[in-house]
């Protein structure tokens, strides 16, 4: 059976809009450009679309200066982010346990993200002082993903969730790096090492889900079925409360990746545990 990555994504901001590539670097903290700023309350809190869907319908373009071009739907007025003009300061911020040195951005970035979440809030930046590593790796460096620096999941298995589930689910939903397509569903609980292009990835555990998950990619209103939560429960549950979706990765090397990459199984693990208490 053949296998292809079919999506490339990155998350430039922490919680806003995905922006689809062809081909992207692959670094060990992730792929390049993902998840390298985060919205922090005054006391360095990180801020996520859990509790501000609103960040979600943030979108960002790059521009030919290498600005980051930022808009929200509900502002009339646009953001440019340009890296040289960051301050050269960092204060610490956390994100879940882990304390970490973030570069200051602009004043106008506060501004802007203070108006879309309604309370004061702060953008900061992972800079060449910043620096945090992963759980279950501890040599794995991550920016501010939530937890790992890459997400796997793959078409096969959406379409499966979508079988019996009561709403059209979004890939989005789950906010991937890497989709792939041409397995069977959930095929990829049992994958351990795979290649894609020029990278060999690893997984490391499956992604747990939370309520992030139920917000609606084009609107930011979130389920008042609580999908896809509800059905995952039904048949992607471990243990008494964790729903997984999706694997979370590292890199064993760096290299490019390109959208059409055959993807390779190099080595194979037992898969987790689920009971599908689905009806049909």
């Amino acid at each position: 059976m053949s296998y292809t990555l079919s999506e490339l994504v990155i998350y430039p901001i922490k919680s806003i809009q995905g922006i689809s590539l062809l081909s992207s670097e692959v670094e060990s903290a992730g792929l390049c450009g993902d998840r390298r700023y985060m919205i922090v309350k005054p006391d360095g809190e990180f801020v996520t679309g859990r509790k501000h869907p609103n960040l979600t319908l943030v979108t960002a373009k790059p521009s030919k200066d290498g600005a980051w071009q930022l808009s929200h739907p509900n502002l009339i007025h646009g953001l440019s982010l340009n890296l040289p003009t960051f301050s050269s300061n960092y204060a610490e911020v956390t994100v879940w346990e882990n304390l970490v040195n973030a570069q200051r951005t602009q004043e106008n970035a506060n501004a802007w993200f203070s108006e879309i979440a309604g309370e004061t809030v702060k953008l900061v930046y992972f800079g060449e002082k910043s620096e945090r590593f992963t759980k279950r790796r501890p040599e794995v460096p991550v920016s501010f993903a939530d937890g790992y620096p890459f997400l796997l999941t793959t078409e096969a298995s959406l379409t499966e969730l979508n079988r019996t589930c009561p709403e059209d689910i979004k890939m989005a939903q789950f906010r991937p790096n890497l989709v792939i397509k041409g397995n069977k569903p959930f095929e990829e609980d049992s994958w351990k090492r795979i290649r894609i292009g020029e990278v060999e990835f690893e997984n490391v555990k499956p992604c747990d889900r939370c309520i992030f998950t139920t917000l609606n990619p084009n609107t930011a209103q979130r389920s008042k079925k609580g999908e896809p939560l509800k059905t995952l429960a039904k048949f992607r549950l471990l243990g008494k409360e964790s729903i997984t979706f999706g694997l979370n990765m590292v890199a064993l090397n760096t290299g490019a990746v390109h959208v059409g990459d055959e993807v390779e199984v190099l080595e194979y693990k037992e898969p987790e545990l689920y009971v599908d208490r689905r009806k049909g």
